[in-house]
């Protein structure tokens, strides 16, 4: 019995390094997971993050993108919020269970951690040579909207901005199609 699940983890550890198939993107990965997942266990961290009401037995779509994005860049909004404010007790619960308790981030911290975000992002932008009228109408090279229309960061936004940060190769453009980025534009 043990040698035939040795031999099957083989086999499949050989095909996954057959390819064939391009990886999931974090990004594509975690809606689904979500949407996979227990419906207990999905609504216990949503309960646990304050996404939904304790008493609420069920979720929305725009509650499931929610989750999704805040498992998304809890990490980095962990790190962010607690460099910035010296600590992330206030916008994090403990998710009790296994092991060591872990924080999780909660909606009011993803929230805190967008908009203070994008005010540095904002600032970052204009720094860079946007025009501050035009500064929440750029979008990355491909087209995608920078900042929403509520005037935050957008997934794309967070992204090139993150990558700027780190000083990567990066561009992005204003309304008028001007490029800007770290490295000299093409």
């Amino acid at each position: 019995m043990i040698a035939a699940l040795v031999l099957v983890c083989a086999l499949s550890a050989q095909a996954a390094e057959l390819g064939g198939h391009e990886p999931l993107q974090p990004e594509a990965a975690t809606p689904i997971a979500a949407a996979s997942e227990d419906h207990g266990a999905v609504l216990q961290e949503m309960w646990s993050r304050h996404l939904v009401a304790p008493d609420q037995q069920a979720w929305s779509a725009t509650e499931l993108d929610t989750l999704a994005k805040i498992r998304r860049v809890e990490p980095d909004a962990l790190a962010y919020l607690k460099k910035k404010f010296g600590g992330t007790r206030a916008w994090t619960t403990v998710k009790r269970g296994k092991g060591l308790p872990q924080p999780l981030l909660t909606v009011e911290g993803y929230q805190k951690y967008l908009f203070h975000l994008t005010q540095d992002a904002i600032a970052y932008f204009e720094e860079k040579g946007a025009d501050a009228k035009w500064a929440l109408k750029m979008s990355d090279e491909t087209g995608r909207r920078l900042f929403g229309q509520d005037g935050r960061l957008t997934d794309a936004g967070v992204d090139v901005y993150r990558k700027a940060q780190l000083k990567l190769e990066v561009y992005w453009q204003s309304p008028n199609g001007e490029l800007f980025g770290t490295r000299r534009p093409r």
